[in-house]
């Protein structure tokens, strides 16, 4: 049976309800989400398990909670009501499934599988045994995608109808990523994350905000091209570096899309609507500024016709905690978005359909075949998955 919390008792002597987390992996990502836990009072860290046991001794001790010494321990233990599953990307399936039938809620770091197949099962496992399934990233919940949804939907630019989305890295190869370090001094996996490929590692922190606000993708096509390969000899396995996509939603919108990790630093977000547009500078910040241009008339000869931008003024407060140091995403938003389910009821944002369809259409980028295809869509009453247009985040049905 799932378990759906336990009191501890809060700061002012009454009850509390939270959710029991551990962790399930402890490398470089696990100082994202342990940094940004004191966010959340409904959830409470029981701890970590890692097949490195000193990197869940090192998480446990910053953090907090126990380390685990095995996988058995965390799935048996009756206060854990949610783990995050933090292991390599090869081992997402098994661990997801294995708590699934454990009776845990899961929450899973990007991708949900590394095939459609195994995380259509997972989906379909979870909904059996009435327990929630989430998928990174979380960056729906920062600042700034909170901004630019409501910009959107309050229809500050009219109707949106373009969009161009980016999520280039740089010139991964060049770049001195065998001496990056998280806070506890884990290294940066490029040895799992570069065989991924920029599309599988990247593409939702874009797609989950197009498909938020304009609905599902309804038709696309992708192409994509390694380039730098012969930079990585260290590696035997290498996916293509360079994503291209044309995507088409489901309330008409379009949208080009451009992932990888050779052209310079570019991760901007522009919304094109017929009365102006918006646009995000970094959507890998979460405090990332959102612009506002109007549509004006201009007399005379002059390609202008949009307005100086403005600065929005942000829809909501800043995170207190935060893991600052190359980045403030909002990893652990997702966790608690499960968590506030789990105590009183509802369903996740980042629900299992939605974190199905985005796999989906990364999947699809990340084949790159260079053909428009329709993309199916599954029965779900997950309502962004449902309707072709923009609604606010923070309301869930």
């Amino acid at each position: 049976m799932p378990n759906h919390g336990t009191g501890h008792t809060s700061s002012d002597g009454g009850q509390q309800q939270t959710a029991g987390l551990a962790f399930l992996g402890c490398g470089y990502a696990a100082d994202f989400y342990g940094a940004t836990l004191p966010n959340y009072p409904q959830l409470t860290l029981k701890g970590a398990f890692d097949i490195d046991g000193e990197r869940a001794r090192t998480f446990a001790g910053e953090f907090g909670g126990q380390a685990y010494p095995g996988l058995e321990t965390v799935l048996a233990d009756p206060e854990v009501t949610i783990v995050a599953n933090l292991t390599p990307v090869s081992q997402h399936y098994a661990v997801t499934k294995a708590a699934l039938l454990a009776g845990k809620h899961v929450y899973s770091e990007k991708p949900l599988a590394p095939t459609l197949e195994q995380a259509t099962e997972l989906v379909e496992l979870a909904k059996e045994r009435g327990l929630l399934l989430s998928s990174a990233p979380a960056t729906v919940f920062s600042q700034s995608a909170q901004t630019l949804f409501k910009a959107v939907h309050d229809g500050l630019i009219g109707t949106p109808r373009l969009a161009h989305a980016n999520l280039d890295m740089g010139a991964l190869a060049f770049m001195p990523y065998t001496e990056w370090r998280s806070r506890r001094g884990v290294p940066w996996p490029y040895w799992d994350e570069v065989p991924n490929g920029c599309v599988m590692e990247h593409a939702g922190y874009q797609l989950s905000w197009l498909i938020t606000m304009f609905g599902p993708v309804v038709r696309m096509a992708g192409h994509t091209a390694l380039l730098l390969g012969h930079e990585w000899p260290e590696l035997t396995e290498i996916a293509p570096d360079v994503s291209f996509g044309f995507l088409e939603f489901a309330n008409g919108a379009v949208c080009r899309i451009s992932i990888g990790w050779v052209a310079p630093a570019d991760m901007t977000l522009t919304v094109v609507g017929d009365q102006g547009s918006l646009s995000v500078k970094d959507v890998w910040q979460a405090s990332s500024p959102v612009l506002l241009q109007r549509r004006i008339k201009e007399n005379g000869k002059t390609n202008g016709y949009l307005a100086e931008p403005q600065q929005l003024p942000f829809a909501t407060p800043p995170a207190r905690h935060r893991y600052d140091d190359t980045h403030d995403l909002t990893v652990g938003a997702g966790i608690a978005d499960m968590a506030q389910t789990i105590l009183t009821g509802g369903r996740p944002f980042l629900s299992a359909d939605f974190s199905l369809h985005i796999l989906d259409v990364s999947l699809r980028l990340a084949e790159g075949r260079g053909i428009t295809e329709t993309v199916p869509l599954v029965h779900t009453d997950d309502t962004k998955l449902t309707r072709g247009k923009t609604t606010a985040l923070g309301h869930r049905s």
